[in-house]
């Protein structure tokens, strides 16, 4: 008599034995949006909405909105942007960059071509910057990989950017110079439970000097390491810029709509 096996008792290769078999052949509906679009795989369709970081949005994602939701079958049968362009698998070719062999075009290709130019910008600021100015104080918008990299790709090139900008700054904040020694630490707050006091964790977190909504890229010159306190400074900062430049837009607008004619305000051609 054949037992089920209780999902709580399944070893972590069964488990990855059974998504293989439900990818398998005509099991899960091939959709290019996924990264294995023809297997179950991570979905990274973007709406058209920018997050705190100037990063588009995925539709799919995690509760905490930090990470994509996986596409199985039961997923592919209902979504409205399942789309799909059959085409010819690609031939392998050599790469360069890592010595291995990699579909043509494919998103493993652009992958290794984009790290290894940002991990070649890495270098060169280590080399042509002192320790602890591995940066450039105005930013910088200049991309560290080639302009025709894919979305799916930049969003990968910046999680592996984020730890390397971490360790080259030592886990060191570089306005107040606190150190971490890793990427979080335990810190006290008097706050918690009820004022009595407790221990509650804080990251560092990685900043663009020039914001991506003004153009700024995920070139290692234009990334800082700071503390949560630096961090929540620089964005409020840069929030009451963005208030003051809208204002002046709303005041610009407003004198345009009640005709209001000066010197400031005059046609070229006269």
């Amino acid at each position: 008599m054949c037992r089920r096996i209780s999902p709580w008792k399944r070893t972590r290769h069964d488990r990855d034995a059974e998504r293989r078999t439900m990818s398998s052949g005509t099991g899960v509906p091939p959709c290019r949006h996924r990264l294995l679009p023809r297997e179950e795989s991570h979905c990274w369709l973007e709406s058209s909405r920018l997050d705190g970081d100037g990063t588009l949005v995925l539709i799919f994602r995690s509760h905490g909105g930090r990470r994509p939701l996986r596409c199985g079958t039961t997923m592919a049968s209902v979504c409205p942007w399942r789309s799909w362009d059959e085409a010819p698998k690609a031939a392998m070719v050599p790469c360069p960059h890592c010595g291995r062999r990699h579909r043509d075009g494919s998103t493993s290709q652009q992958l290794c071509e984009a790290w290894s130019s940002s991990k070649a910008a890495l270098k060169m600021m280590r080399e042509t910057r002192r320790e602890g100015e591995r940066f450039y104080p105005e930013g910088t918008r200049e991309l560290p990989y080639p302009d025709h990299t894919s979305d799916v790709v930049r969003r990968l090139i910046w999680k592996r950017m984020k730890s390397a900008v971490l360790r080259r700054d030592r886990y060191r904040c570089q306005q107040c110079g606190a150190v971490f020694g890793k990427r979080r630490r335990q810190v006290f707050d008097p706050t918690l439970r009820r004022g009595r006091g407790g221990n509650r964790w804080e990251s560092l977190e990685v900043h663009h000097i020039i914001p991506r909504s003004k153009g700024g890229s995920d070139h290692p010159g234009n990334l800082m390491t700071l503390c949560p306190s630096c961090h929540l400074e620089h964005t409020a900062a840069q929030a009451s810029e963005r208030v003051a430049v809208r204002r002046d837009d709303e005041r610009f607008l407003r004198a345009l709509d009640e005709n209001y004619v000066s010197e400031w305000f005059f046609d070229p051609r006269d």
